[in-house]
């Protein structure tokens, strides 16, 4: 049984469709549905992190999804974290049914050089993945 469902986020169109689909699923299953967004520190070496830096690009990332999901009617909690994406997403999916998330559908040397998200959500997640990627 579906009950908790998390959604991870990042801010990017290819992401919306990983909302779409967890809005989806949460009203179809009558389930709770949190937003996970991970600043990624590793992209941002060097940076001063300041907190209200983090803040407003976790606050960007989120947007989207807290849109939609009041259009849907569907309630929506936010769990923000700090480091690498996903090591951060398979800790907090320990307490979750079900994950959702986007791919940019990399391949070959881009996927070897830069990991895959999804994929290690794929392999190492403690409950199933569903992996939204746009058709085009």
């Amino acid at each position: 049984m579906i009950q908790k469902i998390l959604v991870a986020v990042d801010g990017s169109d290819n992401n919306k469709i990983a909302v779409e689909m967890a809005i989806e699923a949460a009203k179809k299953y009558g389930a709770a549905l949190t937003a996970i967004t991970v600043f990624d520190s590793s992209r941002n070496e060097g940076m001063n992190y300041q907190k209200e830096f983090v803040q407003e690009t976790n606050d960007k990332c989120l947007e989207f999804v807290q849109i939609r999901a009041r259009e849907e009617g569907c309630a929506l909690s936010t769990l923000e974290t700090f480091g690498n994406p996903a090591n951060c997403i398979l800790e907090a999916a320990k307490d979750f049914d079900l994950v959702v998330c986007g791919t940019l559908g990399r391949t070959g040397m881009k996927r070897l050089l830069m990991g895959s998200v999804s994929e290690k959500l794929c392999r190492f997640s403690p409950c199933p993945v569903m992996v939204a990627r746009d058709k085009n």
